[in-house]
């Protein structure tokens, strides 16, 4: 059991070290952080960014301190709802790209890889990730064991809401750029260039295998 938890924490922290690090090198790219994070190296490692976001990794001493247990707690409060909203802000972004692709005078056939769900599916998730804010809000405001929360229940159980609204308010007062309009999208600088005979070929095969394969593909 413990050869199993060590695995999975060294995987968590793999995982954030590799999604934070190309986060902030695409934040870095658009301006909203230094640009000392756009530095990628010659295989394609954005350096800088990978060593700012092991940096942090130091607080995971903070429960040496007496107060260790409090600081964590906080933490986990400002993370508990991050990843509603990176989810969230994942299934919005795929709603309006793919609305921007067909503004722009493309297809679907174009697309190599589509979601299962397609827009469905994105529309499906914002409909949970708002039930259960909802429900959060309610456990903020009447924590389970009390009528009423006080200050600290509430800010404890929301506080994500509010840090995400900052960052959100920063980044538009830093770029003085708000909500793009579905022409304002551009869905064509940096594509890759596919070889498209082969892509056409895998899906004509994928049309000879049993449903149960086909179904198999698009899941995994």
């Amino acid at each position: 059991m413990n050869v199993v938890i060590l695995v999975s924490v060294v995987s968590i922290g793999v995982s954030g070290v590799y999604g934070g690090s190309r986060t902030l090198t695409a934040l870095a790219d658009q301006g909203y952080a230094p640009k000392i994070f756009t530095y990628v190296d010659r295989s394609g490692r954005p350096l800088w960014s990978v060593v700012f976001i092991l940096m942090w990794g130091a607080l995971g001493y903070m429960n040496l301190a007496a107060t260790g247990v409090t600081v964590f707690n906080w933490f986990v409060a400002l993370s508990g709802l991050a990843a509603l909203f990176t989810w969230g802000s994942i299934c919005v972004a795929h709603i309006r790209f793919r609305k921007a692709w067909a503004y722009h005078g493309h297809t679907l056939d174009e697309i190599p890889f589509k979601a299962a769900g397609g827009v469905y599916g994105s529309w499906l998730g914002i409909f949970i990730i708002i039930i259960v804010l909802m429900a959060q809000f309610y456990i903020a405001v009447s924590p389970l064991e009390k009528r009423l929360g006080t200050a600290t229940d509430f800010f404890s159980a929301y506080l994500a809401l509010f840090v995400v609204a900052a960052f959100w308010i920063c980044g538009y007062f830093w770029k003085r750029e708000g909500w793009l309009r579905t022409a304002q999208m551009d869905v064509d600088t940096g594509r890759r260039e596919l070889d498209w005979d082969l892509i056409n070929r895998e899906r004509e095969e994928i049309k000879t295998w049993p449903a149960w394969r086909r179904l198999a593909a698009r899941m995994f």
